[in-house]
């Protein structure tokens, strides 16, 4: 095996690695901000409902 493959496949995981690791970190922030959009929906929607009375009034 020539040892420039090696070296190319072997820096290919590595950036693989570091891009899922990435990925990997922002899966609680995701998590917390599709939660919080949830526990908020309410008052979001109630905000919505004014504001789209007020711009038809």
């Amino acid at each position: 095996m020539d040892l420039s493959l090696l070296k190319e496949t072997l820096g290919n995981y590595e950036t693989f690695g570091g891009n899922i690791g990435t990925a990997l970190q922002s899966i609680p922030t995701l998590l917390d901000s599709i939660l919080n959009f949830f526990d908020n929906f309410g008052d979001l929607a109630d905000t919505t409902g004014e504001n789209l009375d007020n711009f038809s009034s």
